[in-house]
């Protein structure tokens, strides 16, 4: 294998996603499954999408606009800015994939958090750049004055999670723009805000807001979380048209399918449905916060549609045995090793998830 895979790619570790519910009944032969371990929004996409996609004839022996026109004019409007300033992307997954390889040469450097989301070691492996994970503070919390000490003239790219995957933290709106006019011109600051509908801090703000500090920048934004299109895969970018035009040269043709393109634009119309389900999320967050902590567990504070907490035991072991109660949520890797992350769900899912987690901890079952 040595002499077919590029050395670094083989010390790259792979993304982890979480575990699908077919695989846990495939495994375990559990039928009623609650998963709360990918942070989708557990009530759906909007009923305009779910009916046009029930009734829509599309043309599935043509491939789907490479440019997505439609939809980037609908984003455009949405955002009050030209269409020449979005791309699309297959999630942001791809978006970030496509900034590194784009933005930086190999051996150059990047700079992002840790922990965070870890596309963003995976996208700079792969593009072989240097990069410094710059660590969280008590492995949670954003510091600027920590992202711009790391910053070298070598630096191409900084990565900001925005709230923060996994930490659901999120830098406050005055620190978020000493960050972008602090960074040196040379460096592409890249926001991902792929839980931001879920923000509702007094002193948020989205980076769309602060376009106007720096000339590099990017906004990254996804339909995969609160606008619930996580199965087709529809993400965009937001920066200058020169960055754009620069994405849009390696960018894969045909990136984003017809149906997604079709859904996003179905999913952006109806704001109605997305406050409702967001309102749902940030109400649940807080009722599902407090049963936590009233159980006796660390919950780190979150803006996102996840909770962080703190397990008396491996976080590893603890997420294995929920799997037995039908109950999927996500285990962490260090530093927050004795730490489980779980989705925001429906009432009644995370009702179950607390009756699953105080019956494996109460029976020793970790």
């Amino acid at each position: 294998m040595s002499n077919l895979v590029a050395p670094h790619i083989l010390a790259l570790t792979a993304y982890e996603p979480g575990k699908p519910e077919d695989e846990l009944k495939r495994e375990l032969g559990i039928e009623e499954i609650v998963k709360l371990a990918s942070n989708e929004n557990p009530y759906g996409p909007s009923p305009r999408v779910l009916e046009a996609l029930s009734g829509a004839h599309f043309q599935l022996h043509r491939y789907p606009d490479p440019r997505g026109h439609d939809l980037r004019e609908a984003l455009a409007a949405h955002h009050s800015i030209p269409a020449d300033h979005i791309t699309l992307g297959n999630g942001s997954n791809e978006l970030i994939d496509l900034l590194c390889r784009v933005c930086a040469s190999r051996d150059e450097h990047a700079v992002f958090g840790h922990p965070s989301f870890p596309c963003y070691r995976i996208g700079s492996i792969a593009q072989e750049l240097r990069y410094t994970a710059v660590s969280l503070r008590d492995n949670l919390h954003w510091n600027v004055d920590d992202l711009l000490e790391a910053v070298t003239p070598k630096t191409k790219i900084l990565f900001v999670s925005n709230p923060n995957n996994p930490t659901g933290s999120y830098i406050p709106a005055a620190e978020l723009k000493r960050l972008l006019t602090s960074v040196p011109e040379h460096v592409l600051v890249a926001i991902d805000e792929a839980y931001l509908e879920y923000a509702d801090a007094s002193d948020f703000r989205p980076a769309t807001q602060l376009r106007d500090t720096r000339e590099r920048l990017a906004i990254l934004r996804t339909f995969s979380k609160a606008y619930g299109l996580a199965a087709l895969r529809v993400g965009y970018v937001i920066g200058t048209p020169e960055l754009v035009l620069a994405l849009n040269r390696l960018r894969a043709p045909f990136n984003v399918g017809t149906i997604g393109q079709h859904a996003a634009r179905l999913a952006l119309s109806d704001q109605e449905h997305l406050a409702a389900t967001v309102e749902a999320c940030v109400r649940d967050r807080a009722k599902l916060g407090g049963a936590l902590k009233e159980r006796g567990f660390e919950v780190a504070p979150s803006q996102a549609n996840f909770l962080l907490l703190k397990m008396p035991k491996a976080g590893r072991a603890v997420y294995e045995a929920l799997l037995h109660e039908g109950v999927i949520v996500r285990p962490m890797s260090p530093p927050l090793e004795s730490w489980i992350r779980v989705t925001v769900g429906r009432p009644e899912e995370n009702t179950r998830f607390l009756e699953s987690l105080e019956r494996v901890l109460r029976e020793s079952r970790v």
